[in-house]
């Protein structure tokens, strides 16, 4: 059975539930968005809506990964669907396992790709020929980066912690920008949280134990983010 890294036991199954309350904020955010865009038009608020549809479906698959290899009804029942395909000794699960991984990994840098033009200084994108090629070559790296770190994962928390990195350092100087107002200091707060989390992900092949404080700092940072959210929402 693959796994990307080995977990604390007594964790398994928590971590289910820290993702499913992710999964519900992401898609909370990715609908408060697009309420806001249906209002005013503007594409920024499309665009953060499918950047949270992805970081969301990254959380799906991790679920749905990790119900299969922690509870054994759940791998049965997956292994009589994928037996026609996977062979009836289940030869090729291997290859299901990793696509689960590479979907999640996958759909999590983009997200986080597209977070990170979005909070940027705003202007005009997607209009130069440049442009769109570097944006093609961004979605070609994130693809490979997502097929490597399925034999390297830490490759993918890595990257991840770059993008987040960079969006912490942008909304930071958006907070200055704004005259140090507190729910812009409250967003950059909270992806900060996710990437201090990000950052207990690398070194999980140290002790199982920075596996549970990542998804704590994960969990604490879209608390805030949700939090923060509703109120520039509602104002």
């Amino acid at each position: 059975m693959y796994r990307l890294f080995f977990t604390p036991g007594w964790f398994n199954g928590w971590d289910i539930i820290f993702d499913a309350v992710g999964l519900l904020i992401t898609l909370l955010i990715a609908a408060y968005s697009w309420r806001m865009y249906r209002v005013n038009g503007d594409n920024k608020f499309a665009y953060f809506s499918f950047a949270f549809l992805l970081v969301g479906l990254s959380f799906l698959a991790k679920i749905v990964t990790s119900g299969i290899l922690y509870y054994t009804p759940v791998r049965d029942v997956a292994a009589d669907v994928l037996r026609p395909v996977a062979g009836q000794r289940l030869e090729l699960s291997q290859l299901f396992y990793r696509a689960g991984f590479f979907l999640q990994m996958v759909t999590m840098l983009g997200g986080w790709l597209l977070i990170f033009f979005i909070s940027q200084k705003s202007r005009a994108r997607l209009r130069k020929f440049h442009e769109v090629t570097q944006i093609a070559l961004f979605l070609y790296l994130v693809l490979l980066i997502s097929v490597v770190s399925n034999f390297k994962y830490f490759v993918f928390y890595l990257t991840s912690g770059v993008l987040l990195g960079l969006i912490v350092l942008n909304y930071y100087k958006n907070y200055l920008n704004t005259n140090r107002n507190a729910n812009a200091y409250k967003v950059m707060l909270s992806f900060l949280f996710i990437l201090i989390g990000n950052f207990f992900f690398i070194f999980v092949f140290l002790a199982q134990s920075f596996y549970v404080i990542g998804e704590l700092f994960l969990l604490l940072g879209f608390l805030l983010l949700l939090s923060t959210y509703r109120k520039v929402v509602r104002a």
